[in-house]
C-alpha cells in the first residue's frame, strides 16, 4: 500500500504546512501511521531522524533563500523502501552543486543545509514547477 501525507499547494490550500515544524509533524505523522520505520527501534529512530532533517532543510530553504514555500508533499516510494518529499518554491533559481566544504562553516555562518540534503537522500532532483518557480524532490532511504 502506498501511504501519502497531504500534497499541498500553498496557494491554493491554507491547510498547508508553513513551516518546517509543520512539515516534519506531516513526514513524522505518514511514517508512524505507514509500520514501514519501526520507530521506537535504534535503526527506526536513525531513519526517522534523516528523514526530518532533510524534511526542515528542505522547507528552511525554501522559505530563506527560494522566495517562500509554495508546495509541500511527501509520499513513500512503491516498495516502502523510500520516503519521497517534495518541496516547490517561488524561484527558479537552482541551488550550487553542494561544495565538499560548505563556505560558511569555518566562519560559523551555516551552509551545511544543502550538502547535507545530498548526503542523505538517495536522489535529489530539481525542475521547474508547473506555475513557476521550482520544484525539488528528494528520496530518503528508509532501509
Amino acid at each position: 500500500m502506498l501511504y501519502h501525507a497531504e500534497t499541498s499547494d500553498i496557494r491554493t490550500s491554507p491547510s498547508g504546512p508553513r513551516t518546517a515544524m509543520q512539515a516534519r509533524d506531516r513526514v513524522r505523522a505518514l511514517l508512524e501511521s505507514s509500520a514501514v520505520v519501526r520507530v521506537g527501534t535504534a535503526a527506526g529512530e536513525a531513519v526517522l531522524t534523516d528523514a526530518l532533517l532533510v524534511t526542515s532543510e528542505l522547507v528552511t530553504n525554501a522559505v530563506r533563500h527560494g522566495g517562500g514555500l509554495l508546495g509541500f508533499d511527501a509520499s513513500l516510494c512503491a516498495g516502502g523502501a523510500g520516503l519521497r518529499i517534495a518541496v516547490t518554491d517561488a524561484t527558479s533559481t537552482t541551488p550550487p552543486s553542494p561544495p565538499a566544504h560548505p563556505a560558511g562553516a569555518a566562519k560559523g555562518h551555516g551552509g551545511f543545509g544543502w550538502p547535507l540534503i545530498h548526503r542523505i537522500a538517495r536522489s535529489v532532483t530539481i525542475a521547474p514547477a508547473a506555475h513557476g518557480g521550482k520544484r525539488i524532490e528528494v528520496v530518503v532511504p528508509l532501509a
